[in-house]
């Protein structure tokens, strides 16, 4: 941030800071010292290690504050080779104004002797495009027909932005503000500090810009509205010189999947890291692991997800493992020769937290040298849940991973997640499809669609597994969670991961093992039938623009397999009782 005589030099030499114009500058010319080190009475809006976000006040306009603090290698030489990020982003900014692109107005930047930051005005009101996306999505018609508006004017503003050579290398809808208006909203691209302009762009340079957007939007968004957005784009970029509509789709979602993969490698990397959303733990008696300070994803109707943490409160909560076992309010949900599971409330800091708590037993014991060699079952499935929340996966909260070693022996372990206030799949079919509570007096027809729904989403949650290369081999019934309000609708929620692999590559067979193990657990589901399980593989096969699928092929098949895996469940209770009875 730099010392108090470098602030009263700047404060006192204007030369140093580049104005948008004379308002500008006679707006900010006496604070220059309150923008290089702001007080108590600036709000900070976002942090992160290259950058602080603050909002405040100058002369009865508000203000935001843009500080550059990235002490990087290459950020450094930069800033000595003579390029700001805070005067580059102006520029763009001034640009992209001149050109017709709308932009947050800037007033001034600064980049002098170790102070580097970036004022603008406040665009009120503005939210960002992925919240007023997601308000969209639940307004209804209205909501959609605002969706279609902004996504023609959105398509519209980036062509012309890259039909003027200038690319944004960072665009995600967090980057874009949404100004609300009565008959449209209006749309202004920001944080324009890693924008690059070149004379022409080449049709790689504009794909793996849309990319970053499709990306950031495939999950909630059809494709006949990344066409539509296409199509405006191509109309506003004057492109279709350059190729067909149907050329541009596939060369942008190819680039969208290899973007995709390099930012989900790049957020798994972070797990075992130390980060803002992640720690490294050392309790007393060799004990350590990881804790989750915060979560980037918000999944599940999560309570904790939304809680933040600090690592001096995870040592008080859990300084004693053993303690979680104990004590008042332990509720024991399962005992048994492979894992203790206790349910309690677990205090970190000031948070009240509903917890699973799982200790892992060893059955076999040539696995003590298979340990030697691995992570624990408790820091695998730490692992693979904060995957699968990073695709979108619904599951709990995994909250702290605990192993002690003693050298290369693994001698206990410890998994601590949030516990899901749902039921299990097959209670939930048995208690809402059979006999509903007479309190919410759901009808016949509304029976039906919710089962669809569950069902279809059971199929959905697996397809996604399976592209995403995760293979369950304990695929059940018990280890789905149904939870349902008739406001919010129905969710599917997957527990349990220690069944759970991630693969390079998943065959057929493999692929298809989940949806069979699901499909024999449903039979024994009286309310589910035939017409039910059939839902239940057509959400797992329908993908969009498929059109009519020849599912029958599948269908006997999922039900060939499903009969062997009865017969082996037979023999295998036959052979137990045999064995007992001796």
């Amino acid at each position: 941030m730099g010392e108090p005589q470098n602030m009263n030099a700047v404060d006192g030499d204007r030369s140093k800071v580049v104005f948008a114009d004379d308002a500008a500058a006679a707006l900010l010319a006496g604070h220059l010292g309150e923008l290089a080190a702001p007080g108590e009475e600036w709000v900070v809006v976002k942090r992160n290690v290259s950058r602080t976000v603050y909002r405040g006040h100058i002369g009865g306009q508000q203000i935001y504050l843009k500080h550059y603090h990235s002490q990087s290698p290459l950020r450094r030489l930069a800033r000595l080779a003579g390029r700001s990020d805070a005067k580059s982003e102006m520029r763009f900014t001034q640009y992209l104004q001149h050109i017709g692109v709308p932009t947050v107005p800037p007033l001034a930047a600064l980049c002098h002797d170790g102070i580097e930051w970036l004022a603008t005005k406040a665009v009120a009101p503005a939210v960002q495009g992925d919240i007023w996306h997601e308000q969209q999505l639940g307004a209804g018609p209205a909501g959609q027909a605002a969706i279609r508006s902004a996504t023609i004017r959105l398509g519209q503003m980036i062509g012309k932005m890259h039909a003027a050579g200038v690319t944004h290398r960072d665009l995600h809808c967090g980057n874009i503000l949404v100004c609300p208006g009565k008959d449209q909203p209006q749309i202004m691209v920001t944080d324009l500090h890693r924008a690059l302009r070149r004379r022409r762009l080449s049709r790689r340079d504009c794909g793996a810009s849309l990319a970053q957007l499709f990306h950031d939007r495939y999950d909630f968004t059809t494709r006949s509205e990344r066409v539509r957005f296409l199509r405006h784009y191509l109309a506003g970029n004057g492109a279709y010189r350059k190729g067909s509509l149907r050329g541009w789709q596939m060369m942008i979602e190819e680039f969208a999947r290899r973007h995709t993969r390099r930012q989900l490698r790049q957020r798994d990397n972070r797990i075992f890291g130390s980060n803002k959303y992640f720690s490294p733990i050392r309790l007393p008696d060799r004990w350590a692991g990881h804790v989750v300070l915060s979560s980037k994803r918000k999944m599940a109707c999560s309570q904790a997800a939304h809680m933040v943490f600090t690592l001096q409160e995870w040592q008080d909560a859990i300084g004693n493992p053993q303690s979680l076992f104990e004590g008042p309010g332990v509720e024991v949900i399962k005992d048994s020769p492979s894992s203790l599971v206790v349910r309690r409330t677990l205090r970190i800091g000031e948070n009240d937290v509903q917890v699973f708590v799982k200790r892992t037993r060893r059955k076999y014991r040539w696995k003590i040298l298979l340990d030697c060699l691995r992570d624990a079952r408790c820091t695998r499935a730490f692992e693979l849940g904060h995957k699968l929340l990073t695709r979108r996966i619904a599951t709990a909260l995994p909250l702290a991973a605990l192993e002690r070693r003693a050298g290369p022996v693994l001698t206990d372990s410890i998994s601590i997640a949030e516990a899901v206030e749902a039921t299990d799949l097959d209670t939930f079919m048995r208690t809402w499809l059979a006999n509903p509570p007479r309190d919410t007096a759901l009808p016949v027809a509304g029976q039906r669609q919710l089962a669809q729904d569950v069902l279809w989403q059971l199929g959905r949650m697996v397809q996604r597994l399976n592209d995403n290369s995760f293979a369950h081999r304990d695929l059940k019934a018990s280890n789905v969670l149904v939870r349902w309000s008739p406001a919010a609708g129905a969710d599917v929620v997957l527990i349990d991961l220690d069944g759970l692999r991630q693969q390079r590559c998943l065959s057929m067979r493999r692929r298809f093992q989940g949806l069979m193990r699901l499909n024999v657990s449903l039979l024994e589901c009286p309310v589910v039938n035939h017409a039910g399980r059939l839902r239940m593989l057509l959400g797992y096969l329908r993908r969009p623009g498929c059109g009519r699928i020849n599912f029958k092929p599948y269908w006997r098949l999922l039900e060939q397999w499903s009969a062997e895996k009865l017969n082996r469940q037979i023999r295998s209770r036959h052979n137990r009782q045999k064995a007992a009875r001796r």
